[in-house]
C-alpha cells in the first residue's frame, strides 16, 4: 500500500517538474535571443527562419499522419482563417514581441505575457463570445484580476527603478557600491516603447486564441491547423522584412549563436514544449499549464541575477509580481465559472444519464 502511495505521489510530481523545467527553458531561450539581437541579429530573420524550420517539421509530421486532413484544407474560408492565424499569432505577435524584447528585458516579457487572460476577458464580450454577468462572483473576481494586472503592467512600463545588483552574482561587483530600493527612476522612452510592443503582442495572441478556437470547431485537426498557419506566418514575415528592411545580407546564416538559437527555438517550441504541455493537460486539465506561467518570474530573476545583474530592476520585478497576482485572480475566476457550469450540467442532466461520466470541456483559453 505504501509503495502504491509513493508511486502515485511520484506520478503526480512528474508533470509539475516537467512544466517547471519548460518555463525555465522558455526564459533561457528568451534571454539567449535577446543576447543574439544585441549582437546584431535581425528579429524578422529570427522569426522567419525559426518558423520555417518549424513548418518543415510540422508539414513532415502532417504528411505522414494527417494526410487525409491536409486534402481538406483547400477551401477559401479555411485558408483565410489560416492566414489570419498566421498574421495574429506569428507575423504580428512574434515580431512585436522580439522587437519589444530588444528594448526591454525578459522579465517584462513575462509580465506582458501574463496579461493574456485579461485581454481575452476584455475581447470575449466585445466579440459576443461570452456574456458579462457582473452579479456573478466569478465575473467580479475576473474584473478584479484584470484591474490588478493592468496596474502592474503600468508600473512595469513607467517605473524602472534602480538595478537590484550592480553586477551578476558570479562577479565581485556585487559587493561594490550602495543599493537603493524605493527610489523612483522613470523608465526610458525605449523601455516604454518596448513594453508597449510586448503588450500589443499579447493582445494579438488573445485575438489569435479566439480565432483558433473558432477554427478548431469547424476543422477539428489541430496539427494541420498549426502546420498551415505556421507556413502562412513564415511567408508573411519574409514579406514584411523585405518591405521594412530589404537588406539581404541579414538573411545569411553562419555557424554562430544566431543559428543555434534559431534551431533550438524551432525544436523546443515544435517538438518539446508543445508535446509536454499537451501531455500535462491530458493528465490534469487545461488550467494546469496556465498555472505555471507566473513561474517565468522566478526563472527570469534567477537567470537575471546570476548572469545579468545590472539588467534586473526593482520596478520591473515588483510590477511583474503585481501582474502575476492579477493573472492568478483571473484564472481563479475562470476556474470557479467552469466548476459552476459543470455542476449546473450535472443537475440538469437526466437521471438515466448520470451513470455516464462527463467529458471535460475542450474550450481553449476561454475567460
Amino acid at each position: 500500500m505504501e509503495l502504491m502511495l509513493w508511486e502515485d505521489k511520484l506520478c503526480a510530481m512528474v508533470p509539475f517538474v516537467m512544466m517547471f523545467i519548460m518555463e525555465g527553458c522558455t526564459i533561457a531561450l528568451t534571454i539567449t535571443a535577446k543576447s543574439a539581437m544585441n549582437a546584431g541579429m535581425n528579429q524578422f530573420v529570427f522569426v522567419a527562419y525559426s518558423n520555417a524550420l518549424s513548418s518543415l517539421l510540422l508539414l513532415s509530421y502532417s504528411l505522414m499522419f494527417h494526410r487525409d486532413s491536409l486534402k481538406k484544407i483547400f477551401n477559401l474560408k479555411l485558408l483565410s482563417r489560416f492566414f489570419l492565424l498566421g498574421l495574429t499569432g506569428i507575423t504580428i505577435a512574434q515580431n512585436l514581441a522580439f522587437t519589444g524584447l530588444s528594448d526591454s528585458s525578459p522579465i517584462v516579457v513575462c509580465a506582458m505575457g501574463l496579461l493574456l487572460p485579461s485581454f481575452q476577458f476584455f475581447l470575449s464580450p466585445i466579440l459576443r463570445k461570452t456574456r458579462l454577468n457582473i452579479s456573478s462572483r466569478s465575473t467580479r473576481m475576473k474584473v478584479i484580476g484584470v484591474v490588478i494586472s493592468l496596474l502592474g503592467a503600468v508600473m512595469v512600463a513607467t517605473y524602472l527603478g534602480p538595478s537590484i545588483l550592480h553586477g551578476p552574482l558570479f562577479r565581485p561587483q556585487i559587493l561594490r557600491g550602495p543599493r537603493s530600493f524605493l527610489v523612483f527612476i522613470s523608465a526610458t522612452n525605449e523601455w516604454m516603447i518596448g513594453t508597449s510592443m510586448l503588450a500589443a503582442a499579447t493582445f494579438s495572441v488573445a485575438v489569435w486564441s479566439i480565432i483558433q478556437v473558432s477554427t478548431f470547431s469547424k476543422f477539428p485537426d489541430m496539427m494541420v491547423i498549426v502546420t498551415c498557419y505556421t507556413i502562412f506566418g513564415t511567408l508573411q514575415t519574409v514579406f514584411v522584412d523585405r518591405i521594412a528592411n530589404g537588406d539581404l545580407t541579414s538573411w545569411k546564416l553562419k555557424l554562430d549563436l544566431e543559428l543555434l538559437i534559431i534551431v533550438l527555438t524551432a525544436l523546443f517550441g515544435t517538438l518539446i514544449r508543445s508535446r509536454v504541455q499537451a501531455w500535462c493537460m491530458s493528465l490534469n486539465g487545461p488550467m494546469y499549464v496556465a498555472m505555471f506561467k507566473p513561474l517565468g518570474l522566478f526563472w527570469a530573476c534567477l537567470i537575471g541575477l546570476s548572469f545579468f545583474g545590472s539588467g534586473l530592476h526593482y520596478g520591473s520585478v515588483i510590477g511583474t509580481c503585481i501582474v502575476a497576482i492579477g493573472y492568478l485572480t483571473v484564472l481563479r475566476g475562470v476556474q470557479e465559472e467552469a466548476q459552476k457550469i459543470q455542476q449546473h450540467s450535472i443537475q440538469t442532466q437526466p437521471s438515466h444519464d448520470l451513470k455516464a461520466p462527463l467529458l471535460p470541456q475542450q474550450a481553449d483559453e476561454q475567460v
